[in-house]
């Protein structure tokens, strides 16, 4: 990946200081809530089509402390998960909370190694801070191709919507067009792409699958 230093410096700073705030909460992800958070998974784990009784890999990118894969556990499926984390702090809870699973494994940074069946990634094009929104868009594309090169079915990803509520929206996040990123993700990775916009947040979902879902 083509990093920007300079946005992955401030991201990391960001939440750590969220984390250094709130603790090991959903707070200290600069997640309003536990429900919210599940939500959002809901609509990501989507991309699996009918692999709930089969196993497969994944890359969970901006894995916080790793509830994706509690989330996952509770509903049954079977995978080798790897997530991935700019802040180390998030990284040795994750670590505390899963890493004594065969199955899971936790790396600090901003690099994807390896292939995975999957790449999926929840909350980490939100906030921008000061950076401009076209550097910023220029950013998510790089981590978005980043995460074709890498994965062997498809990917998923969610942003905050353009379609908020004028009055909630504030300078430090990024409201992407999901028409934009529904139409780069036909053009340049695949032909079956999916825009979720239909679920009660401020935020839609782009799932790109590599194969179709049968």
């Amino acid at each position: 990946m083509r990093v920007n230093k300079e946005i992955l410096t401030q991201t990391e700073a960001y939440f750590k200081e969220k984390q250094d705030q709130f603790g090991e909460t959903v707070k200290g992800l600069d997640w309003n809530s536990k429900e919210a958070q599940s939500v959002r998974f809901s609509q990501i784990t989507k991309l699996f089509c009918n692999e709930g009784d089969q196993e497969f890999s994944i890359c969970d990118y901006g894995c916080g402390y790793g509830d994706y894969f509690g989330y996952l556990q509770e509903r049954g499926y079977s995978c080798k998960y790897t997530g991935v984390d700019l802040v180390r702090d998030t990284i040795l809870c994750a670590k505390q909370k899963y890493g004594a699973d065969p199955d899971v494994a936790f790396v600090h940074g901003s690099q994807i190694q390896g292939s995975y069946d999957y790449i999926t990634a929840s909350g980490i094009f939100n906030v921008k801070r000061s950076v401009d929104e076209r550097e910023w868009e220029k950013y998510v594309i790089d981590v978005l191709e980043d995460f074709y090169s890498h994965s062997e079915k498809g990917f998923a990803f969610n942003c905050l919507t353009k379609y908020s509520d004028a009055e909630y929206m504030r300078d430090d996040l990024y409201y992407a067009d999901p028409l934009f990123y529904f139409d780069y993700a036909k053009k340049h990775f695949s032909r079956n792409v999916a825009l979720l916009h239909d679920y009660e947040i401020y935020d839609f979902t782009i799932i790109v699958r590599k194969q179709g879902c049968f």
